[in-house]
């Protein structure tokens, strides 16, 4: 429905700012503050047990590389031992069966494509009809939507042509008061849906 067709266009009411503009976007902005101070913590203490680890392991290097370059070595290796086993035991198994049932669809897909070329041979104006079939269905409701939403925005056009003749300050000021009004309303919206995501 267009905006000048709602009942309360010619009542507009008061723009309540202080709720729908100023009161979400101070908790946005509160609530966005606590995150970024949340994750300046994490990052910081991030970087310093990383420092705190790279700093004692060059310092066990030093003291005994040999054993330490060892015990790497063992570490790495049996990470790598894992990583083969999870492959083999997992990633292999999902791969195998994808690739099982795409050969399966590819068949199906085939044989139905098949049994398409056959029809069409066999009834050409039948399967092309078939084939065409939903997409004329999808366009005629298409049109018939179009078709009603202009015929009420012809309407509502008219009527507030009418209106403008009538009351032009009146009706431009509902306007821009209508407009605004539903501005301030998509704001708020858009704001209370970042703050419960957030």
């Amino acid at each position: 429905m267009i905006f000048f067709d709602k009942q309360n266009f010619q009542f507009p009411q008061d723009l309540d700012l202080e709720n729908k503009l100023f009161l979400p976007t101070s908790k946005l902005y509160a609530q966005l503050n606590v995150q970024l101070q949340a994750l300046y913590q994490d990052i910081r203490t991030a970087l310093i047990d990383s420092h705190a680890l790279i700093a004692s392991s060059a310092k066990q290097l030093y003291e005994q590389p040999g054993p330490t370059l060892a015990a790497w070595y063992d570490q790495a290796a049996g990470r790598a031992a894992e990583l083969q086993a999870q492959i083999n035991e997992e990633l292999l198994p999902k791969a195998q069966a994808s690739y099982q049932q795409l050969v399966a669809d590819v068949a199906d897909a085939g044989r139905e494509t098949q049994l398409y070329l056959q029809n069409f041979m066999e009834n050409p104006e039948a399967a092309a009809a078939a084939a065409i079939q939903p997409v004329t269905a999808y366009l005629a409701a298409a049109t018939e939507a179009a078709e009603a939403a202009l015929v009420s925005g012809y309407y509502a056009l008219g009527s507030l042509i009418s209106q403008l003749m009538k009351q032009p300050a009146e009706t431009l000021e509902a306007s821009i008061h209508y407009l605004l009004s539903e501005l301030l309303e998509l704001y708020f919206r858009a704001i209370s849906s970042l703050l419960i995501q957030i």
